[in-house]
């Protein structure tokens, strides 16, 4: 089994750059040409080590694969299990998939990542309120109504014992806001009771105030920002805020659409759909994050950072969510050529390879890209160039126009002063 005598095995595929790539032949129903993905290089390797060829081929319903309601599965995995392939490249390993295939050792994790707006700094008006939150605003405010209505039951059950003259609700309330300002209070209740509570709220005003005062200060020397988001769970908190994602198929649709997570089936009900060049544009608009797989994010790095340090418009979500158990080959039962080539897999997964190839199959592409975009910037500026020549000449000819009309007008008038003259 070192050696496999030149056999053609067929090989089913489905388009995933970078990992999985190809051209597909002029004529329906031939072979697929290999493009510089990782797969197609560790295939290749593979091939030459074990001698063997092969052909790629997409599935007949052009998907990765989903289960039916009688058993049976559509796409890659579907021809797996009807043994209508060999083996397959690039498949998401599910536990429900491994029932009716074998599969290699898992070579790649390809997680679901957010990418979203930098947090952008809070107003500078609400620099008052932000030293304390919410919760505790409202507990200063009924601490300090309940307070004063306090110490003016106090100062009336004293007045109807002692006879002596009791202070209005008003008063009371107004003195216990003045203490929390820092104000002079206005009448001191003359009873032990009144004197202790007044003595407490004062100490704790105090406190409150300190402490608002420090936090209020670094608010204006700091300016604060928006939280991030970091997880689905600050996604569904965030007020107004949508999201988006490519087109979901295959083991992401599986992740979505059954999970039990109650947070990830809102997410998936709300999801708009977005390519990946309008869904970054669509995230500088504001109050959107987009949910792509980490892959993407690594082939649109070009798009999303915009200098060696990393500055860019766009966050990640520190919160990753794998998909399943990983990426593997998938293989039809009971092959017999599965354990050599998982074997030979393994090898190049542990030399480090892969990572090796993928940064350089990345880089490649990236810069191919750089230079399509300064081809048609420089398409864009020739021909506004000529444009700008092909209307000053116009200008030019409108401006001798004019000239000419001026002299024969001129010429006109002379003749006529001549005329009235003789």
């Amino acid at each position: 089994m070192d050696n496999f005598m030149g056999q053609t095995f067929r090989v089913v595929v489905m388009p995933y750059p970078v990992i999985i790539d190809y051209e597909k032949g002029k004529e329906p129903g031939t072979p697929l040409t290999p493009k510089d993905s990782l797969d197609v290089h560790m295939l290749d390797i593979i091939a030459k080590q074990l001698n063997f060829t092969y052909e790629l081929r997409e599935p007949l319903d052009k998907k990765w694969g989903t289960r039916a309601d009688d058993g049976n599965w559509t796409g890659i995995v579907g021809t797996l299990q009807h043994q209508q392939a060999d083996f397959s490249l690039d498949l998401t390993l599910t536990e429900s998939r491994s029932r009716v295939m074998d599969y290699s050792r898992v070579y790649y994790q390809d997680p679901i990542v957010i990418v979203s707006p930098k947090p952008t700094p809070l107003p500078r008006h609400l620099a008052l309120t932000r030293p304390f939150e919410g919760e505790l605003w409202l507990v200063v405010a009924v601490c300090t109504l309940v307070l004063g209505i306090i110490l003016w039951l106090l100062q009336k059950i004293w007045s109807w014992a002692s006879g002596d003259r009791g202070a209005s609700l008003v008063s009371t309330l107004f003195d216990s806001w003045g203490m929390l300002l820092m104000k002079p209070v206005t009448e001191i209740p003359t009873n032990t009771n009144g004197r202790v509570l007044v003595g407490w709220w004062l100490l704790t005003c105090v406190i409150i105030t300190t402490a608002y005062r420090s936090s209020f200060i670094a608010h204006l020397s700091v300016q604060s920002k928006y939280p991030p988001i970091n997880n689905f769970q600050d996604l569904l908190n965030r007020d107004g805020w949508s999201w988006g994602s490519k087109t979901i198929q295959g083991s992401v649709f599986i992740y979505f659409n059954q999970s039990s997570d109650p947070d990830i089936q809102k997410i998936f009900r709300k999801m708009e759909i977005y390519s990946m060049e309008d869904g970054l544009k669509r995230v500088l608009t504001g109050g959107f994050s987009l949910i792509v797989v980490k892959i993407h994010v690594r082939v649109h790095a070009g798009e999303i950072f915009f200098d060696q340090y990393g500055n860019s418009p766009y966050q990640l979500a520190r919160t990753e969510y794998p998909i399943f158990g990983g990426n593997v080959w998938g293989f039809r039962q009971g092959a017999p050529f599965t354990s050599k080539i998982s074997k030979m897999k393994g090898r190049l997964i542990e030399a480090g390879l892969l990572n090796l190839w993928l940064d350089d199959i990345i880089k490649t592409q990236t810069e191919l890209k750089e230079t399509e975009r300064e081809r048609e910037k420089l398409t864009l500026d020739t021909e506004e160039s000529s444009t700008q020549v092909v209307l000053g000449l116009d200008h030019l000819q409108g401006g001798f126009y004019l000239l000419l009309l001026g002299c024969y007008l001129a010429f006109l008038a002379f003749i006529a002063e001549m005329i009235v003259h003789c």
